[in-house]
């Protein structure tokens, strides 16, 4: 499996611009934000070995605890690296810094604390309205979709 390549530098990337960057992503407390994606990734991983091994999830979960996910942390600079690149190819060192100031205010410490909840919400609602919506479009239109030679 290879590597994800970071953004090619874009004009407006500089030295100044990634080390603001880095400090926004110390603000965001992306290192648990990245805790978060691996746990999340930890437990599609365990679930997937648990069904396709017969062994208990708990008895995975150790498993892959000790000997999958220490790969994970130990690559994690790789995330940080590419996230601070697109932060400092989308931004201005001027721009990097004074959104980090925002999220230091306590209404961008509410912003962060209340962003996971209205994402997963948003993101729970998305699934369901996009099978919702295929399903009843599919059901509506199956003759002609069928008429236009689709197999459904």
């Amino acid at each position: 499996m290879l590597a994800q390549q970071a953004p090619p530098a874009a004009p407006g990337a500089t030295a100044e611009s990634r080390a603001a960057a880095r400090d926004l992503l110390v603000a965001l407390d992306s290192a648990k934000q990245a805790e978060q994606v691996m746990s999340m990734v930890s437990q599609q991983i365990v679930a997937a070995l648990a069904q396709a091994s017969g062994k208990p999830a708990a008895e995975v979960q150790q498993i892959v605890d000790e000997v999958l996910m220490p790969e994970f942390r130990a690559r994690l600079p790789e995330m940080t690296d590419f996230t601070t690149e697109l932060w400092a190819s989308q931004m201005t060192a001027a721009e990097l810094r004074e959104l980090k100031a925002f999220y230091e205010t306590p209404l961008g410490r509410r912003l962060q604390a209340v962003t996971p909840a209205v994402a997963a919400g948003a993101a729970a609602f998305g699934m369901k309205w996009g099978q919702d919506v295929g399903m009843s479009a599919l059901a509506k239109h199956r003759d002609t979709l069928r008429a236009r030679g689709l197999k459904i």
